[in-house]
């Protein structure tokens, strides 16, 4: 996708360095599509290779953290910028991020970055640290890093690779520059391993002079050339001048600092480092070692590949190379014969063509670009979420996290904003945007900006729990409405609302949204009787319905974690604190709970929904068990919680997403109804079998379980089918959102 478009690019140095080459590759694979590419920098080794290819290049101290030094760097970019007009301003490092954030005060740009490390993260530096208005970050860890540190939205981030010059780095690319340069043996193998020589960076590189010694009892004859400079260099000078002299020979070449790192590749026969230097050995079709200071994934394989691809080749997070570990590796390469090299090579290169060419990388930049560009000056921002979030009640998390994934299945980049009241823990579990829900001030200045409301899912619109939270939620709406915004009441419940005023103040916001969709035919219904008939509105469900349980992996980390058994038998109880229960709630549930026990064998097995408060209410229950029970007493996601209940032979659930969630897996369900939103769920699930909270009859419920028991098989298959059917309608609010803001996105380019 070539867009024609005139960018800037802003590093810190164009030393070498992965992130260096990075750009300078990236610069001259877009300048070869059309684009008018200038970089600015503080100069480098890698100015040559821009200037050779019509890119110009602007010196500026952007590496300095100096406030002289930066103050001249902000003046030359201020002018470069606000003078030259470039569609896009691409900045790779903090400092150039930081100078082009104060700029974007005073002169307006598209800004983007590119995160190419994880960085020190601190309360100053965080501030101070700006990703811009969209991000590229080279590996899925440090996308998670952006999302965890600093909360940059999931929408935001697109990821890419370290692209590599297929052709620069070839196979057939045989050079004898760097054996006549340096005196090597052109018969000898060479183990070859190219980083810089820093502290932080030159582990290996000690390691390998350590183990060389030994490596050459079996190979005689290798030559280990190691290339790079930096403040780690003199140290391994005196080391490598020690391993030389104890080897009686030349054995260890220092080659400090280079650019022509093919022409090093190309003699090697084994190759060791990291990210974009391994990614350059296997373009070459060498066999290629994996270790860093961040840690050692090995010799490379295809059974590396997912390790791989997950840190970007960095080794993050895998244990330490050493010394035995490197010479392993070193040796059992030597020892294969060169059409066993060559075919582990091929494989490399392979892996290379397919998914880290500078093709690639520069069509993954195009993408992010042409996201940038796509951004509404006036309305940036696509949604805003409200609903009861942020409060560790695991069913609106659940709405919430099937809300966000079903909008993005639909639209991938769509923007989002939360409101909640812990924003900054909702932001980065959920990768969006997310503001305190009572921060109206904010909130409003936002809606201005912003094109659609979304108010829902659950049971927003109800004043059983208060008519204080009815009226916050009716005024989010109304403010949205009068901030020029679509709005949505998306898969809700409505009511029960007996207030009269509360009626009339319920009708007259809900005949000003746009759309309303909702969970189940009663709420229909509730509407017609408040007089809410202005806005279209669909019958579909609860968003839940859209998860699923999480892999059995992790479902097993959580049995392991509560010490549970997994091969006992489990039956699921879900229970809430509730003002109208009945007088020997506790006590008549418990006996219900050893009736199970006793005739079919099944432990109960206590979940909490909201944390505290449920796990309050099942310890109040579970003191008068008498045939054992257990209590999950963490807090976990819905799909570990769905995963949790597919485990389970029954569920006696009171929370409405206890019942949804057992629904979901397959789980046969009775409900304890104490609001009439469990009664409708049940009713639209066509499940009979409950109690009401106000009077527990132990007789019937035993009956009922029985029933439930005896028919397993056939209503399991049933509540499958059922969910399976409520997964599906799922897809209609979220495409309904999605027409709402297109809408939206249309009037804007029209006015």
């Amino acid at each position: 996708m070539a867009l024609n478009m005139k960018i800037l690019m802003i590093v810190m140095g164009l030393e070498i360095g992965g992130a260096e080459t990075h750009v300078t590759e990236l610069s001259k694979e877009l300048s070869r599509r059309g684009n008018e590419v200038v970089v600015v920098s503080s100069g480098g080794v890698y100015v040559p290779e821009l200037t050779d290819a019509d890119i110009r290049h602007v010196c500026l101290p952007t590496d300095k953290r100096s406030v002289g030094k930066m103050f001249r760097a902000y003046i030359g970019l201020y002018k470069l910028i606000k003078h030259e007009k470039f569609d896009i301003v691409h900045a790779h490092a903090r400092i150039p991020a930081f100078l082009c954030s104060i700029i974007r005060k005073s002169v307006k740009f598209n800004f983007i970055t590119t995160a190419h490390w994880v960085f020190k993260t601190g309360p100053l530096l965080n501030v101070l640290t700006n990703w811009g208005e969209r991000t590229i970050a080279v590996s899925d860890d440090i996308k998670e890093y952006l999302k965890d540190n600093y909360s940059v939205p999931e929408n935001h981030i697109t990821v890419t690779i370290n692209g590599i010059d297929t052709e620069k780095f070839a196979p057939d690319n045989k050079s004898t520059v760097v054996i006549d340069e340096f005196g090597l043996n052109p018969t000898a193998p060479k183990a070859v391993y190219v980083s810089r020589i820093d502290t932080d960076r030159s582990a290996v590189a000690f390691l390998l002079v350590e183990a060389m010694p030994q490596i050459c009892e079996k190979h005689p004859n290798l030559e280990l050339v190691i290339v790079g400079g930096g403040n780690d260099y003199n140290r391994l000078e005196r080391k490598v001048q020690k391993a030389n002299e104890k080897l009686g020979r030349k054995g260890i070449i220092l080659a400090g600092p280079r650019i022509d790192i093919n022409n090093f590749i190309s003699c090697a026969d084994v190759f060791i480092g990291v990210s974009r230097a391994a990614l350059e050995a296997m373009s070459a079709a060498k066999p290629v070692i994996i270790a860093g200071n961040e840690g050692n994934i090995g010799l490379f394989d295809s059974g590396k590949l997912a390790v791989g691809v997950e840190t970007n080749f960095c080794c993050r997070g895998c244990e330490m190379p050493t010394v035995s570990g490197l010479y392993k590796d070193v040796v059992s390469v030597l020892d294969k014969t060169p059409a066993q090299r060559e075919e582990m090579g091929n494989y490399n290169r392979s892996i290379i063509i397919d998914m880290y060419s500078v093709k690639k990388m520069a069509d993954d930049c195009e993408d992010a670009y042409a996201d940038l560009l796509s951004i509404d000056r006036v309305r940036p921002y696509d949604i805003m979420i409200s609903g009861y979030y942020g409060y560790k009640n695991t069913g609106d998390d659940s709405l919430l996290y099937a809300i966000i994934n079903n909008l993005t299945s639909e639209k991938p980049k769509v923007d989002i904003t939360v409101l909640s009241a812990k924003p900054t823990e909702t932001g980065a579990a959920y990768g969006v945007r997310s503001m305190h829900r009572f921060n109206l001030l904010k909130v409003l200045r936002y809606m201005r900006r912003t094109k659609l409301l979304i108010s829902g899912g659950g049971s927003l619109l109800q004043d059983v729990t208060s008519t204080k939270s009815l009226i916050y939620y009716l005024a989010v709406i109304n403010m949205a409405k009068n901030a020029g915004m679509k709005a949505m009441v998306y898969a809700s419940g409505i009511g029960p609302i007996r207030g009269k005023k509360n009626k009339i103040r319920t009708a007259k916001v809900l005949n000003k949204v746009d759309l309303i969709t909702l969970r189940e035919p009663e709420s229909f219904e509730e509407l017609k009787l408040l007089g809410a008939n202005h806005p279209a509105i669909t019958i579909t469900t609860d968003p839940a319905f859209s998860l699923r349980a999480e892999n059995d992996a992790l479902v097993d980390n959580v049995f392991k974690s509560e010490k549970l058994d997994n091969g006992k038998g489990y039956f699921a109880v879900c229970i809430r604190q509730w003002k109208e229960a009945d007088n020997g709630f506790n006590t008549k549930l418990a006996e219900v709970c050893d009736y199970i026990n006793g005739k079919y064998g099944l432990t109960p097995l206590f979940i909490s929904m909201q944390s505290g408060t449920d796990y309050n209410a099942s310890c109040n229950v579970a003191k008068y068990i008498k045939s054992g029970y257990e209590i999950i007493k963490d807090c976990y996601t819905a799909p570990e919680l769905i995963g949790v209940i597919s485990r389970c032979k029954l569920v006696i659930g009171m929370r409405l997403h206890s019942l949804i969630y057992s629904a979901v897996a397959g789980v046969p369900l009775f409900g304890i109804s104490y609001d009439t939103k469990v009664d409708s769920m049940l009713l639209y699930l066509g499940q009979n079998h409950k109690e009401n909270v106000k009077s527990i009859d132990v007789s019937k419920m035993k009956t009922k379980i029985d029933e439930l028991m005896a028919h397993h098989g056939e209503i399991s298959d049933d509540i499958k089918q059922t969910a399976d059917k409520m997964r599906r309608k799922t897809r209609t609010d979220a495409r309904c959102a999605i027409k709402l803001l297109d809408e939206k996105i249309k009037l804007s380019d029209n006015s």
